[in-house]
């Protein structure tokens, strides 16, 4: 037994969730051509490590693209590594991308990972990009991560390389000069480190053109306010909230910032997963809270237009 402080060990649930098979489909596979080889606890449940799920992804991949079970269970785990390799290299049905950016964050794969996304991408365009594979493939992980049944390096490591090409496409679009419209100020509250949502957002506001102050992450209510009174017109304020404050804080963070900025040509807006945690909130006026990313960029899409 590893003396590592994560798990290694997944249920099936686990496997079904973050491959896309069905547990039905699992067992059988299982059963039939012993694809997967699970432990069981004392109790009789069956428990897979990192490996099964690597394998998994691998199989899953290859059969959704038109090998057969059978022919797969042949393969060595290099020969099935390497024919996902090679079809992933000149795939033109991209339905395994996500899968296989999954692979490349389990095997630390850097070169698998941005391939992917370059065939992706040229095919679909960056935003797709961004919210058909890189929004499911951090929510799974985040799934995973929360419960320590994967090593924080994994989010790490994909939540970095999703950050170069967030920036370098943000870098790569002059931005438009304060005053022409409505400012919008991007910014995280103290504590708060996680900004590849906020990244994305200044990305589609330069994109379409919209002044933006970014301020990135970790900034003190006073400087918000600072902010404003060294500006003139409307502005919006957009921030994610993923870890602090946390959601039963986030009510009074709320008031406390409504409190400071001047709310006459102020709104500002929540997204992140305390957002999602604070239920039912009677927000301060002026304050828009958006449960999931998708509804933030569907309003951002409405004022973009």
């Amino acid at each position: 037994m590893s003396s590592s402080p994560y798990q290694w060990r997944f249920q099936i649930r686990d496997l079904e969730e973050f491959s896309g098979v069905k547990a039905h489909t699992i067992r059988i596979w299982e059963k039939r051509y012993g694809l997967l080889r699970p432990d069981r606890t004392d109790t009789n449940i069956r428990t897979y490590g990192l490996e099964e799920l690597k394998a998994l992804l691998n199989v899953a991949y290859l059969n959704q693209h038109g090998k057969k079970i059978s022919a797969i269970a042949k393969l060595s785990l290099t020969e099935r590594e390497q024919l996902v390799r090679e079809m992933s290299a000149v795939q033109k049905d991209l339905d395994g991308a996500l899968n296989t950016l999954k692979m490349a964050m389990l095997s630390f794969d850097e070169a698998l990972f941005d391939g992917t996304c370059a065939r992706f991408r040229a095919k679909e365009g960056f935003r797709a990009l961004v919210e058909k594979l890189f929004l499911p493939l951090l929510e799974h992980i985040g799934m995973l991560w929360q419960t320590n049944s994967i090593c924080p390096s994994h989010e790490h490591f994909v939540s970095n390389l999703v950050r170069q090409k967030l920036c370098a496409e943000v870098d790569a679009i002059p931005p438009p000069a304060i005053g022409q419209g409505p400012l919008t100020v991007l910014y995280l509250p103290e504590s708060e480190i996680h900004e590849l949502g906020l990244l994305y957002v200044l990305y589609l506001l330069r994109a379409s053109g919209k002044p933006t102050v970014y301020l990135g992450q970790s900034v003190p209510m006073d400087d918000l306010a600072q902010l404003a009174a060294l500006t003139n017109g409307p502005l919006r304020y957009i921030s994610f909230i993923t870890a602090f404050p946390s959601a039963e804080h986030l009510p009074v963070y709320a008031k406390g910032l409504t409190n400071l900025l001047p709310m006459d040509r102020a709104t500002i807006w929540f997204c992140g997963s305390q957002v999602g945690r604070a239920g039912d909130v009677r927000w301060p006026s002026g304050v828009h809270a958006f449960r999931h990313v998708r509804d933030l960029l569907a309003e951002l899409d409405r004022i973009t237009a």
